[in-house]
């Protein structure tokens, strides 16, 4: 008789069970089922996870599939056998509750009794009762046909069947937005013709699954101490599924005018971000210009990159969401402090001080609010090359102990050490100042100016082979690079000009009765040139022998440098600053007089050009020959004639009016 009410209470719970574990109804298939006429000691309960997206349009009670313990191989429209591979693994935990359920052979299992026992696991899970009381509790994820079987559970015993309860105990949050509601299943369980038992037990709960999306925000730093970010659009990124530098690309993604990109379609797995260069973010290839910001080294397609996140088989609790900022590059400039006007002019031997400056970069040594992934914070890579590299060019020279190299802060608050915040490289045109000292990074000083300016002051010289007018060029190759693993390295060029001037002139005799008329070059008319202060040149020395000859000006016109003209009358003087000067002739050419006053000049820009050489005349000396000499028989002659033309002349033209 017991075994009769069992049997007959098993088939009618079993037959309401699809409702009760909301699984589906619908079509059968039974040619794999095996009956048998007497009730097994041990059934096999198999669970075959199914799945369907929240978009499905699914009728459960046309549509379903009832758990009448049978095999079906076919399901409704967007049902599917459950993907372990995109949405993660599934556990199911078995457990015997016929001692708490039907404690003795007399008791009844009513389908109120099962409606409570599935609404409390339901809500509780592993803390209901009815599964902390359990005997036998077995729990195993889904293979990757989404199954998993009970093998060898007891059944008819003693003439008493065995309870058991079924539940979800473990899915991808997120990936799984819905489980599958908790079954009861008695045993043994009754075939569809109430006339035999099944042996196997076959079972249809479901899941809702829902891919995932990834939401990127993508910001630019302006570069200043109190830096801003903000929204970046028209950034260019590429999506990876796997190992970072190994993956499969998924994608191309372009941020909004919100700074925003998303990933969609994101299942189980591993994935990662590769920025590409854009109009707005410039690679290795290209110098950025001032709008534009560098490619960072951290969202690369190689092993370095640090903008990843995975999608495990714990699933998702929050919104998938990271921020990643790109930065400015550093910005040079360089000047000349001193010389003389607005070209900076300079005389042979001067010092040329210049100053360089460097806007160091917010993320010299790594950016600190760089990335953040799912609210975890971590720092961008730091400057592996910054350094800047001076060379002299034709016209200038590099004296290493002279150079008086010194750097600081802006204000000079904050002044560096040579070897420990940076280190100087000479050469023979030139330097290089190598901020990179701490272990393949800037030192703890120099980054802790991030967002301000650097400065650096030092000396070139005015040399001897330097070009009049034309530009003294000193150039800079400032080099860096923001990525320590490859060498992309960049170099901003700039330059400083100096010049230094100098003037012509021109020697000739007064001309035809002092007229200028057919004035005649004279050469070896000797000057000595004066400044301002009156000083005279005295012409290039390397005073302190150290390789750069400079002019020197002395106060005593025998020690003064003379300036000779040549068999044209030219002579000049070079190597002068801009300003006021003047000739003092200190020997005339032969059979001239010496001039009286000094001549004075302006030296500029302009005074170099040919059409501006200065004429500087000088008188016979008077002298009246000997009676009877040569010379004074000559000179009768050549005046006769002159009167004899002049006669000639008047007669023509009056004969001509008559």
């Amino acid at each position: 008789m017991a075994i009769n009410r069992y049997v007959k209470k098993a088939g009618m719970l079993v037959g309401m069970l699809g409702i009760i574990a909301g699984c589906f109804q619908g079509y059968r298939a039974y040619a794999e089922d095996v009956t048998q006429k007497t009730p097994p000691e041990k059934v096999n309960i198999t669970v075959h996870k199914l799945m369907y997206d929240q978009g499905t349009q699914l009728n459960v009670d046309i549509d379903g599939i009832k758990n009448d313990g049978y095999t079906h191989d076919q399901y409704p429209t967007g049902v599917t056998k459950y993907n372990k591979a995109d949405y993660g693994d599934v556990e199911f935990t078995l457990g015997n509750i016929t001692d708490q359920v039907l404690p003795t052979e007399d008791s009844d299992l009513t389908n109120a009794k099962v409606d409570e026992i599935v609404k409390d696991v339901e809500d509780k899970g592993s803390n209901s009762e009815y599964v902390k009381n359990a005997t036998n509790k077995i729990t195993s994820a889904v293979d990757e046909n989404g199954e998993i079987t009970f093998a060898d559970q007891p059944a008819y015993v003693n003439s008493k069947g065995n309870v058991y309860v079924v539940y979800e105990s473990k899915s991808a949050a997120g990936l799984v937005t819905q489980k599958a509601k908790p079954m009861v299943v008695i045993a043994p369980m009754t075939d569809n013709t109430g006339s035999g038992f099944l042996k196997d037990i076959h079972l249809y709960p479901k899941n809702i699954v829902s891919k995932l999306s990834f939401e990127l925000t993508k910001f630019g730093d302006d570069g200043t101490a109190q830096s801003k970010q903000t929204p970046l659009k028209g950034a260019k990124f590429e999506l990876y599924k796997g190992e970072p530098g190994k993956g499969t690309k998924l994608g191309d993604l372009v941020s909004d005018d919100q700074g925003k990109l998303t990933a969609t379609d994101l299942t189980l797995g591993k994935y990662y971000f590769v920025e590409v260069p854009s109009e707005v973010v410039v690679g290795s290839d290209k110098e950025p210009t001032a709008d534009q910001y560098l490619l960072g080294a951290d969202a690369r397609n190689d092993a370095h990159n640090k903008l990843t996140f995975e999608i495990t088989n714990d699933g998702v609790t929050s919104d998938l969401k990271a921020s990643y900022v790109n930065y400015k590059a550093p910005v040079i400039d360089k000047t000349v402090t001193n010389g003389t006007g607005q070209e900076h002019s300079f005389q042979i031997g001067d010092a040329v001080n210049y100053q360089g400056t460097i806007h160091i970069p917010t993320d010299i040594a790594g950016g600190a609010d760089g990335i953040t992934v799912n609210g975890v914070k971590s720092e961008t890579s730091p400057y592996s090359v910054f350094k800047w590299g001076d060379t002299a060019g034709q016209g200038l020279s590099y004296v290493a102990a002279k150079a008086n190299i010194k750097v600081t802060n802006k204000d000079g608050s904050v002044v560096l050490k040579e070897n420990t915040d940076y280190k100087i490289q000479n050469s023979e045109n030139g330097f290089v100042i190598d901020f990179i000292v701490n272990n393949g990074q800037v030192s703890d000083t120099v980054a802790s100016l991030h967002g301000q300016d650097l400065q650096m002051t030092y000396n070139m010289y005015v040399n001897d082979s330097a070009a009049v007018v034309n530009p003294l060029t000193n150039s800079v190759d400032f080099v860096y690079n923001n990525n320590p693993f490859n060498q992309e390295e960049h170099h901003e060029k700039t330059k400083a000009d100096v010049v230094t001037y100098g003037a012509k002139f021109l020697k000739v005799d007064s001309g035809l009765f002092g007229t200028g008329i057919k004035a005649t070059p004279l050469e070896s008319a000797e000057f000595a040139a004066k400044n301002a202060e009156g000083k005279y040149y005295g012409g290039l020395v390397d005073t302190d022998k150290n390789g750069v000859k400079e002019a020197v000006w002395v106060d005593d016109v025998a020690n003064a440098a003379i300036l000779k003209s040549d068999k044209e009358g030219h002579f000049e003087i070079t190597g002068l600053t801009e300003g006021e000067y003047s000739l003092e002739e200190t020997k005339a050419p032969e059979n001239y007089q010496k001039l009286t006053k000094e001549i004075s000049f302006k030296v500029d820009k302009d005074s170099y050009k040919e059409e501006n050489r200065i004429t500087i005349k000088n008188n016979q000396k008077a002298s009246v020959p000997m009676t009877g000499s040569n010379g004074f028989q000559t000179y009768v002659l050549i005046s006769c004639l002159l009167l004899g033309a002049g006669a000639l002349s008047a007669v023509v033209y009056f004969k001509k009016k008559a």
